[in-house]
């Protein structure tokens, strides 16, 4: 059966000044996933969206707690409570104010953490019912239970030119999707940490720097102009909440002078992934055997405009 396009208006666009709808063509718009809160604004719906896809590239229990389309910290775990204790560690400051995200249903014990700060948003596969119960107490708090929502393959935005469309990038980050270029290999927890912080960067804003430890992100550099602005910004924010060294770093785009190498080093990095593709690879390569780096390269570019 054909679903009608229906066009739903909301409270103003991106700020007050700005006319805001929704026109859905599915059965269920994301209202229908709505229990609690407020009206869902037009940058709700934008960071859920943003959110959304991030979390699906993970499996087993993670957090996600975003500000403005972007993470600000992420952690896979055990269990929901220990990703979402190890999430917020990783920016409280940033916290403050974002959306939550989490693949597993939300107890009345992470309930109870969640409920001591202020978020926008917690968007869960479900939460129990004495969950709701503690929650619901913030009447302004957007509680939305949303399952596993297929991905689209293809993306589209408008512009002054037209509308962009492209395929999706469905390409799965795994071991397969790395490839060691220097001499020393990383151990496996090295790989898997390398993998979850290129499953992180794919959603990051370019340029994009991801610093993370036993899969939990220590610092982020995201929609910087250079790449090395963004990289200073994830060390400076690692070394204000972690102890220094043992790290890994995943990269959007290739590091094309030793500089960013040599200050990854300094810090304690044990391992980089990045794309290849600069005029100086070999010499990045030479480095990192030089100084006993696992450096990696990807697949694929993970630009995010």
């Amino acid at each position: 059966m054909k679903i009608k396009n229906s066009k739903i208006k909301l409270r103003y666009g991106e700020n007050p000044n700005q006319i805001g709808y929704l026109i859905s063509n599915k059965r269920n718009s994301i209202f229908s996933y709505q229990i609690s809160g407020k009206q869902i604004s037009y940058n709700n719906l934008i960071d859920i969206d943003s959110g959304l896809k991030c979390l699906k590239e993970f499996l087993e229990p993670t957090s996600i707690i975003l500000k403005h389309t972007n993470p600000c910290g992420i952690a896979s775990a055990k269990n929901i409570e220990a990703a979402f204790n190890r999430s917020y560690e990783s920016d409280p400051k940033s916290a403050f104010g974002g959306i939550v995200l989490l693949n597993r249903k939300v107890t009345s014990k992470l309930a109870m953490k969640i409920y001591k700060n202020f978020y926008e948003m917690i968007v869960a596969l479900d939460f129990n019912q004495d969950a709701l119960k503690i929650l619901k107490k913030k009447k302004n708090l957007i509680l939305l239970k949303i399952p596993n929502i297929k991905k689209t393959t293809l993306e589209y935005r408008s512009t002054l030119f037209g509308d962009l469309y492209q395929t999706t990038d469905l390409n799965p980050i795994n071991r397969k999707f790395l490839t060691l270029v220097s001499r020393k290999k990383g151990s496996t927890k090295t790989i898997n940490d390398l993998i979850f912080s290129l499953k992180v960067a794919k959603h990051l804003k370019s340029n994009a720097i991801v610093l993370s430890r036993n899969k939990q992100t220590l610092g982020l550099g995201h929609g910087h102009t250079n790449r090395v602005d963004a990289l200073y910004y994830a060390i400076k924010n690692m070394n204000k909440y972690f102890k220094k060294g043992n790290f890994v770093c995943a990269s959007d785009g290739f590091f094309p002078f030793v500089d960013s190498i040599n200050l990854l080093n300094r810090n304690g990095c044990n391992a980089v992934a990045q794309p290849e593709g600069s005029i100086n690879d070999k010499v990045i390569i030479s480095f990192s055997i030089k100084n006993k780096l696992s450096l990696y390269f990807i697949k694929n570019r993970l630009f995010k405009h």
